[in-house]
């Protein structure tokens, strides 16, 4: 393999990994129930980094009186953007 071989491949190889790194340390934003209520009654639904969200209530071991109403996922979508996830 020829020097300016090795030094393309070398540079592919690093933009590669980096690439990588980055998308393993990026947020993943998602939206998710925090209120232990199910979609057909009353879920509350947060936008969050799933990576770092702490959960409020711990849905087993907590009574929670859901309203009857129907509260499906948002629509919208929950992207990261300027170090945090936002609704868009």
């Amino acid at each position: 393999m020829s020097k300016l071989h090795f030094i393309t491949f070398l540079i592919l190889f690093s933009i590669l990994f980096i690439f990588t790194l980055i998308k393993a340390k990026a947020p993943e934003c998602k939206w998710i129930i925090t209120n232990c209520c199910p979609e057909n009654a009353g879920a509350y639904w947060e936008c969050v980094n799933v990576k770092t969200y702490k959960p409020k209530l711990n849905c087993s071991e907590v009574q929670v009186i859901c309203p009857q109403v129907l509260s499906p996922k948002p629509n919208l979508s929950c992207v990261w953007e300027k170090d945090e996830c936002v609704v868009k």
